[in-house]
């Protein structure tokens, strides 16, 4: 309700009717003041008058006929309280020494409780001067009064003054009563002048109110109806006001195909695009940019760059711009959890805008950092397994007189490391392209408890697990799963390995020694949202300060993962190839461990494409 009065002062007719209505509220309240200090004031020389002449007529009458032969005071009380009703006024009689000596409205014994009258205003000046006027609340009645003291001096006497008072509530009462009158009367007339007004300034303001609806019927690209009436400026204004329109809708038009066209020319090109006006204002842009805005493309427009953009490179690299000068960053931003990395130029247009143009570089650098860390890695691993067969084939080379027994251990090393080297380049092949997110494989709908199956079988015949003990848990029935089953398999045959290895480590390289015995165990459960593969085994575990990094290339938790010749250690890759190809699928690896036991749990999402039947354990 406020917010609408508030607007609707902010038009004419508003204040128009505003103005009309603060006249008539200010003649009604300037006349009301004038009124009643003139009442009052009229009222008060009445007043005074007719106290004049009731002390007149006391005083005349106060003779020795009159005068109280008790206490010697000219007038009897009864006397006094019947002039006091017939006068209509309070008859008070004080001595020139200040002491009442007798009121109509006080008993002659309560006299003396009176205070001196000497010090009263009006006293003073009737002893002074022979007459003395004052107005002030009553002592005795606690009534506001008007006083009017005479003062008679008799024959052979001192005399006395002859005080008449007149309680004013009366009179109050009535110029309350005529400037209520006096204000319904401004009130009625307020009213109709209003009434008049407003009939008026609608009258004024309806072809102004017309002219408003045609702007903005204009404006919206709306048939707008002009008024052809009203007074001549009205008139006048009308006609500009539709040739503006006219002209404006064709500006309007042709902007419109332009915006259209360069809009087209911004969605289609391949790389992020903005247009900024010198204010700074977003004129366009493009998705490819949405990353960088906290809205969308289509919200962003027309807002301030300022306030849209997250990037704080690219503002700065914007505020740079605003000199005149081209200029380029490189920077990173982080969109939905992933680090991506932009090239950002600006280009001013001459016009005060400026075009900002934002590369993803982020492929190019993925494939750059991967193909520098696979020579980095991949020339450290081969350090080893080369020097090796350098060696033997030197040793070979000596060897002109030897037998080919004397030769055969030396063939069988270059053979193994020949064997590692081959693994090792499989191995980073399928890591790098696992990291560059090019499939090695088409994606299929696989059960992936007959493929758990399967790798467990392929673990438990392996020499090292012949003395482990196994205990498997998976659903009888179908787990269906879409996915890349090769990769899927690599990673659970890489986990079943590392479990074996490492249980084999502890137990199966000292027999006799130990009273227990190893123990893997593999289960497999899904809840309809997603499959948890665990894997648990009882091997010599990870220290707690290297679980962290297990996961990351050429990683390993013991030191004797190495490739010596009596270690059966690999090169790191068999987890990060495992994490990797598990990612890929939207799922993740967490590992936990202690002194004698490890944990893998693999977790895969099933999506919508997937189908799952659990019931029952398949051991």
């Amino acid at each position: 309700m406020r917010k609408q009065i508030a607007d609707f002062t902010h038009t004419f007719a508003g204040r128009v009717m505003l103005l009309i209505i603060l006249t008539i509220a200010l003649g009604a309240f300037i006349s009301g003041i004038f009124v009643s200090y003139d009442m009052r004031r009229e009222i008060n020389t009445l007043t005074t008058a007719n106290l004049r002449t009731s002390a007149l007529v006391i005083a005349t009458l106060l003779d020795p006929g009159w005068a109280d032969s008790d206490s010697g005071i000219p007038m009897r009380q009864p006397n006094l309280e019947r002039w006091s009703g017939i006068l209509g006024v309070r008859i008070t009689i004080i001595g020139t020494d200040g002491v009442v000596l007798a009121d109509s409205s006080v008993s002659r014994s309560s006299l003396k409780i009176l205070a001196n009258h000497g010090d009263r205003p009006e006293v003073r000046a009737a002893l002074s001067s022979g007459s003395g006027m004052d107005m002030r609340y009553s002592e005795t009645t606690s009534e506001p009064y008007l006083y009017y003291a005479l003062f008679d001096r008799t024959e052979g006497g001192n005399g006395y003054v002859i005080r008449c008072s007149l309680p004013m509530a009366r009179y109050y009462f009535l110029v309350s009563r005529v400037r209520s009158s006096i204000i319904v009367s401004l009130i009625v007339a307020g009213i109709t002048a209003l009434v008049v007004g407003v009939i008026g300034a609608r009258r004024v303001t309806r072809p102004i109110a017309m002219l408003i609806a045609a702007s903005r019927a204009s404006k919206e690209g709306e048939r707008a109806a002009y008024p052809v009436g009203g007074t001549a400026e009205i008139e006048e204004l009308s006609r500009t006001l539709k040739e503006s329109a006219q002209t404006q809708a064709r500006m309007m038009s042709d902007l419109r195909n332009e915006r259209n066209e360069l809009e087209t020319i911004v969605q289609s090109a391949p790389c992020g695009l903005m247009l900024m006006d010198s204010d700074g204002t977003i004129s366009c842009v493009n998705a490819a940019l949405a990353p960088l805005l906290r809205e969308s493309p289509d919200a962003a427009a027309g807002r301030s760059a300022d306030g849209e953009l997250r990037s704080p490179e690219l503002m700065d690299l914007i505020a740079s711009g605003r000199d005149g000068r081209s200029s380029e960053t490189c920077f990173t931003f982080r969109h939905d959890g992933e680090e991506r990395f932009y090239k950002a130029r600006v280009i001013p247009t001459g016009t005060g805008e400026l075009l900002v143009v934002l590369d993803d570089e982020t492929e190019r650098m993925r494939m750059e950092m991967a193909r520098k860390s696979f020579v980095a890695d991949a020339g450290h691993e081969f350090q080893t397994p080369l020097t090796s067969i350098s060696a033997a084939a030197e040793l070979l080379m000596a060897m002109d007189n030897s037998t080919a027994d004397e030769r055969a251990p030396y063939l069988t090393e270059i053979m193994r490391q020949r064997e590692r080297m081959t693994s090792l380049v499989d191995d980073l092949l399928l890591l790098s392209r696992l990291e560059s997110g090019v499939p090695t494989c088409e994606s299929e709908s696989f059960d992936l408890a007959q493929l758990c199956l399967e790798y467990i079988d392929d673990a438990k015949k392996r020499p090292q697990a012949s003395d482990i003990e196994w205990s498997v848990s998976l659903p009888v029935g179908e787990v269906m799963f879409f996915g890349r089953r090769r990769e899927i398999g690599r990673s659970i045959s890489n986990l079943l390995d590392n479990a074996v290895k490492y249980t084999y480590k502890r137990y199966g390289e000292n027999p006799g020694k130990s009273d227990k015995k190893g123990r893997i165990s593999v289960s497999l459960d899904t809840d309809g949202m997603e499959c948890v593969l665990h894997i648990n085994d009882n091997g010599i575990g990870i220290p707690r300060n290297k679980l962290a990094g297990i996961f990351g290339r050429f990683e390993r938790a013991e030191l004797d993962r190495s490739r010596s010749e009596k270690s059966s250690g690999g090169y790191g890759l068999g987890l990060a190839i495992a994490k990797t190809a598990i990612e890929s699928h939207g799922g993740r690896i967490d590992a936990e461990s202690s002194a004698d036991s490890t944990d893998f749990f693999v977790h895969l999402p099933i999506t919508a494409e997937d189908s799952a039947t659990t019931s029952g354990n398949r051991g």
